[in-house]
């Protein structure tokens, strides 16, 4: 029988928590550890080509069921390329354990005189540790489980996030039963800036809102990605539901309320739909659950976000509170213990008769701009809109289904801004980072924590970004359909070179030495059925085709390839090379400003007159 070692001790304590997959690509530097988890029984391996694709599918992973995603990457370059993905997971705050294989621990450069020491060593700890909550080289055989237990309680508590471990080689081998060891019960496992209030206080704050609450003629919530990593989705959507309280949402919490609830206020934002904007700057009292109000979000101006009203914001992470502006009411508070109490406190107010007359403004509003179309800006004939493909991709869905999309770019945009999700979806997005590249792992992660089909929407630049992890996808062979949108590269970019550039166009497509190679000789290479949607004859057909495939479908959609995104808070640029951000409520096309006035009982931003003066 073969003895137990650390890196054993490691898998088998993963399992006893819960852990059920781990995402992973072998080398010299982790061998030990790469045995371990596959001698573990309990614990399913997904082996992915790049270390950057298994630490991205082992935050979605985590996203879907939530619970710890784990991703194992050996030293040097395994380390290195797991870097983007840990990011990524420290911006959106998804708890993740990243396992690093390292050198013996007598090859470790440990004074870091030398470049290097050992074969293919390197000091990921120092790379990272400012973007993760833990981040420690595990030299003693004997502390490793307290680490181990430390970085785990960490990456779930408070505002969670990425932590990672790098085992040196000597100590994965390391035969050693910990199962006598006592974890350390003294270890302080909250950062400082998440020393949140105790209960009695956040009572204190509770009792507070819901008094404000009382007299407010126009309130709002706001339902931040925090929400959701804490697992209070239902407990919010109860309380909203009894006291009528509209709320506004974020790209990631899109899926919080289906788009024809009358509850749901719209996405905002630099890129929204009208009436979402509106909403925010016309209501009196907003409660920002969970949102760090970034500039994407305010329209690079926090300082008049929510400017006729009493803005009331609950964070765990003290750092975000301490940037808002002094006019806002801030609270320190877990969502896991402010929203239970929000709820257990209102429970017996009773809904003032002035909400349904504002939530048929709310619904005034949205009935005015949620069907709002947008003629395409392109000249080019044959090619489908991307307006027009996500409004009928929105149609022809019936609800409960799982969707993954990539990160950014122009299509990924018009899809958070015009799609129409329905009841029960389940939409997974990454937004700090903006990385391209996160489709396709991201999918593999969702796809790995569900025995449902899974839906992709991407785009043909990111795709190339890990293009190899088609072939996970088929080695886990699980059902899967790819929307492709093929705009032939950067668009977006394009549209900033066109804008800002005078059309100097550099790597962004075929005609600026940027190339996509034939999708479907990819898709068929890869082991993948293919379809094609060139044009809008039929296109409801094929669409409805595509969603019910039972195996790995990739379904490229041509689009216009020079479209641009609307509505959007534009940036104007001035005679004399200023730039100027348009008010959060006055987006372009632009309206006439007796519109504005309209809609914004009688006031104009001054910036509004400003962007439209001739000389700006």
């Amino acid at each position: 029988m073969l003895s137990t070692t650390i890196s054993n001790n490691i898998f088998s304590y993963l399992a006893d928590i819960g852990v059920e997959c781990v995402f992973l690509v072998p080398g010299g530097g982790n061998m030990f550890l790469i045995d371990a988890v596959g001698a573990e029984p309990r614990i399913k391996f997904i082996a992915t080509h790049h270390e950057q694709s298994a630490v991205i599918a082992a935050e979605y992973y985590s996203r879907k069921t939530g619970k710890l995603g784990v991703a194992l990457v050996t030293t040097g370059p395994g380390s290195t390329n797991a870097v983007t993905g840990i990011a990524g997971a420290w911006f959106d705050s998804v708890p993740v354990l990243v396992l690093a294989g390292q050198v013996k621990v007598a090859d470790y450069n440990v004074e870091g005189r030398l470049r290097q020491r050992g074969p293919q060593e390197i000091d990921l700890v120092s790379m990272v540790k400012k973007i993760t909550k833990m981040a420690k080289t595990c030299f003693c055989v004997e502390e490793v489980q307290n680490d181990l237990d430390t970085a785990i309680k960490l990456a779930q508590s408070g505002r969670c996030g990425p932590v990672v471990l790098e085992i040196p080689l000597d100590v994965q081998s390391t035969v050693f039963d910990w199962h006598n060891l006592k974890i350390s019960d003294n270890q302080k496992i909250a950062n400082s800036s998440e020393d949140v209030a105790d209960m009695e206080a956040i009572e204190s704050e509770c009792l507070w809102f819901s008094n404000v609450l009382k007299e407010a003629e126009r309130p709002l919530i706001i339902v931040g990605s925090g929400v959701k990593t804490s697992k209070q989705n239902e407990v919010l959507k109860q309380l909203i539901s009894l006291k009528r309280i509209p709320v506004s949402l974020t790209w990631p919490t899109t899926d919080f309320l289906s788009f024809d609830n009358a509850l749901n206020a719209g996405r905002f934002g630099i890129v929204a739909k009208r009436h979402a904007n509106f909403i925010i700057q016309k209501s009196d009292v907003i409660l920002v659950l969970g949102s760090r109000l970034d500039n994407i979000q305010t329209a690079f101006n926090l300082d008049v976000f929510g400017k006729n009203a009493q803005v009331i914001i609950v964070d765990v992470d003290l750092a975000e509170l301490e940037k808002m502006p002094d006019r806002f009411h801030k609270i320190q508070a877990d969502l896991r213990d402010f929203i239970p109490l929000l709820a257990s406190v209102m429970s017996k107010d009773k809904v003032p008769k002035s909400r349904e007359s504002w939530l048929k403004e709310i619904a005034n509003l949205r009935d005015r701009f949620e069907s709002e179309t947008f003629k395409s800006s392109s000249q080019e004939r044959g090619r489908i809109s991307i307006y027009d493909f996500v409004n009928i991709l929105s149609d022809s869905f019936s609800g409960g289904e799982i969707v993954v999309t990539g990160s950014s770019g122009l299509a990924i945009e018009v899809f958070y801004t015009h799609f129409r999700n329905r009841e029960g979806q389940w939409i997974g997005l990454t937004t700090g980072l903006g990385a391209m590249g996160y489709g396709l792992p991201a999918l593999l992660g969702v796809a790995a924590a569900t025995n449902k089909k899974v839906y992709l929407f991407e785009s043909d630049g990111s795709l190339m970004m890990n293009l190899q992890e088609l072939q996970s996808l088929k080695t886990l062979n699980v059902p899967v359909t790819i929307f492709l949108q093929n705009n032939d590269g950067y668009a977006s970019i394009r549209a900033t070179q066109e804008n800002y550039f005078e059309g100097r166009f550099v790597g962004t497509g075929p005609t600026s030495k940027l190339e996509i190679p034939s999708i479907k000789k990819v898709a068929l290479g890869f082991g993948f059925e293919y379809m094609a949607i060139t044009n809008l004859k039929d296109i409801k057909n094929n669409i409805s085709k595509a969603l019910k495939a039972n195996g790995l479908l990739i379904c490229e959609v041509f689009l216009k390839r020079d479209e641009k995104l609307m509505p959007k808070c534009s940036v104007i640029r001035t005679s004399d090379n200023q730039l100027l951000s348009a008010p959060l409520e006055d987006m372009s096309p632009l309206l006439e400003l007796d519109d504005i006035k309209g809609i914004m009982g009688g006031k104009v931003d001054k910036m509004s007159l400003r962007i439209r003066a001739k000389d700006n």
